[in-house]
């Protein structure tokens, strides 16, 4: 496996060489709001993972590290991988193949 988690994986993970793979900002906790806040999960948000790369079981591997942190500290953090309700990782020719995939298998 290319990464590793530094710290409680709510920030940063290590590629093989020691090079900082970062999530960007507050995203992890907006990403837990989104899944566990009433107001979003009253009108049924939706979110999924929709990438298109060279690596997808890289994208895989970080989704698996990478930690939702809350705000209150005594909640656990989740990992970003649990959180979606569906995925759309792999290599494809562009985003358009992704969002019709997405939209095929949610209805959305």
């Amino acid at each position: 496996a290319p990464f590793k988690v530094s710290g409680n994986g709510t920030r940063t993970l290590l590629d093989s060489r020691g090079q900082k793979v970062e999530l960007l900002g507050i995203a992890g906790h907006i990403i837990y709001e989104v899944k566990h806040d009433a107001k979003w999960v009253e009108n049924d948000t939706k979110l999924a993972w929709v990438s298109t790369c060279d690596e997808p079981s890289w994208a895989d591997e970080c989704l698996r590290k990478f930690r939702a942190s809350p705000r209150a500290k005594q909640e656990p953090l989740v990992p970003l991988k649990q959180l979606a309700d569906a995925e759309h990782i792999y290599e494809a020719r562009s985003k358009q193949v992704h969002f019709k995939r997405l939209q095929q298998d949610t209805g959305i």
